[in-house]
């Protein structure tokens, strides 16, 4: 019992923190916390079926026929599989909810789903490989999927408010770019092209990246106004954006 406890502890504890702190940076209408805890839930129980789909190429991953088939592999094989179900985790929870009401409202459910994802995976590899795996899982890879699945939040929070025929192609535009760098991000890994320093300077940057869009999309918040925050001309309700308006769009993840 003792170890299921610590095992529990090293996988989930990390992923929750990155949650609150994330959910913290949402300063100007705050999602109700009962459903970014629906997101990470949703998020973590997508490890299933997205496990059912990449099992077939495991033999891949393990004996790569030759460094092409394997980067091909990892950007659609795990890249894309993980980013869409981490998505749909979103879209079938809270995408289409009054809450969702801003901008930043896509990266912080689509972070939250990507954390839950990732604890959930955490607790299978700090079973099979060790805590001090899940120790460093919790602590640097949840912090990957959390940007990953970033990407396509902020996508999905731009997408809800514009004419509906830039919806899908936002979408699919966060959901490719998440794939190839994801899938790019366990290549390397698998390859041991890259050391741990170089992995922790590339998850320094993902978080770079991730912390930039959260200020975009705040930027764009239509609650700014009502807190002093200045004007917001990006949105004035909802689909009302313009097409000049758009903002810029045991070791793998």
């Amino acid at each position: 019992m003792a170890a299921i406890s610590k095992l529990l502890a090293v996988s989930l504890i990390p992923g929750i923190l990155w949650v609150i702190y994330f959910y913290r940076k949402d300063i100007y209408d705050k999602e109700p916390a009962r459903l970014v805890a629906k997101a990470f839930v949703a998020g973590a129980l997508m490890i299933i079926p997205a496990g059912l789909v990449e099992a077939p190429l495991r033999g891949v991953f393990t004996n790569p026929p030759s460094l092409p088939i394997l980067l091909l592999a990892s950007v659609f094989g795990i890249g894309l599989v993980e980013e869409f179900f981490k998505y749909l985790a979103v879209r079938k929870t809270v995408y289409d909810l009054a809450d969702f009401n801003e901008p930043v409202d896509g990266i912080i459910y689509a972070v939250s789903a990507g954390l839950g994802f990732a604890a959930f995976e955490n607790v299978l590899y700090a079973a099979s490989y060790g805590l001090s795996v899940g120790v460093v899982r919790g602590a640097l890879t949840s912090l990957v999927h959390a940007s990953f699945s970033g990407i396509v939040g902020f996508n999905m929070g731009i997408a809800k408010f514009v004419p509906k025929s830039m919806e899908g192609p936002l979408i699919v535009r966060g959901l490719m770019v998440a794939s190839v760098l994801h899938g790019l991000y366990d290549f390397l890994l698998m390859t041991g092209l890259m050391n741990f320093y170089l992995t922790l300077l590339v998850v320094v940057l993902l978080y770079a990246g991730l912390i930039g869009k959260i200020r975009t999309a705040l930027h764009a918040s239509p609650f700014r106004v009502s807190v002093g925050g200045g004007e917001a001309d990006e949105f004035s309700g909802d689909r009302g954006m313009t097409d000049g308006d758009e903002p810029d769009s045991s070791n793998r993840a």
